[in-house]
């Protein structure tokens, strides 16, 4: 027996997809609103928070994200990486932030930007 797809099921299945369309563009929207200069600024204010005495924000810099979910990794510390003072900061499309590395995090997890150079 074959069913047949009535008016009221296109009409349904058309708003679900405009629906879809919409929240698609609000999303896209959205990530642009914010800007790389902004992320970075936010979490290198975090990264001044938590690190020694001597930090400062150009200490801070970021890299592209390696998959569509990480928008950029903000990376902190000495230009030599340094356990004790190296931060990452894995931030998603909308500026939020996934993960953070820390110094007590580096025995376990590989930096972004390498052990010889950050």
């Amino acid at each position: 027996m074959v069913t047949r797809l009535r008016p009221l099921h296109y009409a349904v299945i058309t708003l679900l997809a405009l629906f879809a369309l919409l929240a698609a563009a609000q999303y896209q929207r959205a990530s642009l609103k914010i800007t790389e200069t902004q992320i970075i600024e936010t979490y290198a204010s975090q990264y001044l928070a938590a690190a020694p005495q001597g930090a400062k924000l150009t200490d801070c810099r970021a890299k592209p994200g390696q998959n569509t979910a990480t928008r950029m990794v903000v990376i902190c510390g000495p230009d030599r990486f340094d356990a004790a003072r190296h931060y990452e900061f894995h931030v998603d499309p909308l500026g939020r932030l996934i993960v953070k590395h820390g110094p007590g995090d580096w025995a376990t997890q590989d930096p972004v930007a390498g052990r010889d150079k950050a």
